[in-house]
This record gives structure tokens, sequence and C-alpha cells, in this order.
């Protein structure tokens, strides 16, 4: 079996739950060349995808704040 980077999971959970919405983004991928601090790169993304992007991206952005909060609570 294949480990994936922490990178590489984020990309497919993201791209999962943009088809969740019935958007598909083939091209989203983890760029790992600094591993310390991967980066989410999304390519062409179809028009009409804003609302979704934008919902997908907000979660996104609570789930990250929740778990610093719950990691600097435990550290």
């Amino acid at each position: 079996m294949n480990a994936q980077a922490p990178g590489e999971r984020v990309a497919d959970l993201v791209r999962d739950e943009f088809a969740a919405l019935g958007v598909w983004l083939p091209d989203i991928r983890a760029d790992l060349r600094e591993p310390q601090r991967p980066l989410l790169v999304i390519g062409t993304v179809p028009l009409g995808t804003g609302f979704a992007m934008l919902r997908v991206l907000a979660d996104y952005q609570r789930l990250l704040k929740a778990e610093r909060i719950r990691l600097g609570r435990s550290g």
C-alpha cells in the first residue's frame, strides 16, 4: 500500500468535497517541493463553481482553526 503525504491526503479530501457538491476538479494536487510547507495547487476551475469553492474552502478554514485550537490546548 502506498502511504500518502499529508498534503496529498488534503488534495484528495478537497477533491472529494468538491465532487460531493457536483464539481469535478481533476487538476488539484499537493506541491511537496518543500515538505514542511506543502501547497495545495488548484488548476483551471470550471465556470460556475464559485459558490461550491467558497463553501469548501470556508469549511476547510474552520476545520484548520479548530485543529489549531485543539493542538494549542493539548500541547
